[in-house]
């Protein structure tokens, strides 16, 4: 299995692809993202966590330049945290939206992903397994500063699936995107953001053409991602419809595929510096 020799940027998900079962990186994966740095190989991770674990992720497992979260919502640099570019809900939109969630569907437990934090209602936790750090909130709305944006809404409900949930909440008309990134809980985005879009934005940031991009996942909120990428690649543990869009599969995220993908990547590039593009 070789990797195409004009690789010039990897975009990697973090959950379930980079980290482990245990939330973390391997010695190997550390070394091959150290190895990527050195040949000026960018790796930035693409993930659907809000921007403060976003950006914790990043710093602790080595990766620099950009992190792009919430599916796209939010880019930011990993250094300084400095926001680069932001794509949420209008700041007077999004109740509209949140009340029609709750009209649609009774019972539904909402959350809003905003550029100040993570803020779940009471239930949302209990019928989310390892849910990511957040601040709990009587009401998804009235947690709102004025100056806060929301980049993403998250809807959880105690008898439906979250992939189940796109039907009875949202509508054509609506001008929203959904997705899932675990088996639990919704994500509820504006039209135009995904991991795709954050990809090509990613691509015209470092001066790389789309087709010398390459793209690792495991759940469908990656697929626009995947389907954006030169080269399309999943780990063994990805979900079904992840395997299939993919190129090439690596081994799981246990077993350190992201690495595999990043030294083939690395030595096909021996030959054509990536300082050059």
């Amino acid at each position: 299995m070789t990797a195409p020799d004009r690789v010039r940027l990897i975009c990697t998900d973090f959950d379930g692809t980079l980290l482990n079962t245990a939330g973390t990186v391997g010695p190997v994966t550390r070394s091959a993202l150290a190895r990527a740095a050195g040949q000026g190989l960018p790796v930035a991770g693409v993930t659907g966590r809000p921007l403060r674990d976003a950006l914790a992720v990043a710093r602790d497992h080595g990766l620099g330049g950009l992190v792009v979260c919430s599916n796209g919502a939010v880019t930011a640099e990993v250094d300084s945290g400095r926001v680069v570019m932001c794509r949420g809900f209008a700041g007077s939109g999004v109740g509209p939206v949140l009340g029609r969630l709750r009209a649609r569907l009774p019972g539904v437990v909402l959350g809003v992903d905003t550029l100040r934090g993570l803020f779940l209602e009471p239930d949302f936790a209990a019928l989310v397994p390892d849910c990511w750090p957040h601040q709990k909130v009587p009401d998804a709305l009235a947690s709102l500063a004025r100056d806060d944006q929301v980049v993403k809404i998250l809807a959880v409900h105690p008898d439906v699936p979250g992939p189940a949930l796109a039907e009875p909440l949202t509508r054509p008309e609506d001008g929203l995107k959904t997705t899932c990134s675990t088996p639990y809980f919704l994500e509820i985005s504006p039209r135009d953001v995904d991991k795709g879009v954050s990809l090509r934005w990613l691509a015209r940031y470092y001066g790389t053409r789309i087709t010398a991009t390459a793209a690792i996942g495991d759940m469908p909120n990656d697929l626009p991602m995947l389907h954006a990428a030169g080269l399309a690649a999943a780990v063994a543990n990805a979900h079904r419809d992840v395997r299939r869009a993919a190129d090439l599969i690596v081994p799981s995220n246990d077993e350190e595929g992201v690495a595999d993908l990043i030294m083939m990547v690395c030595r096909a590039g021996r030959e054509a510096p990536y300082a050059d593009r």
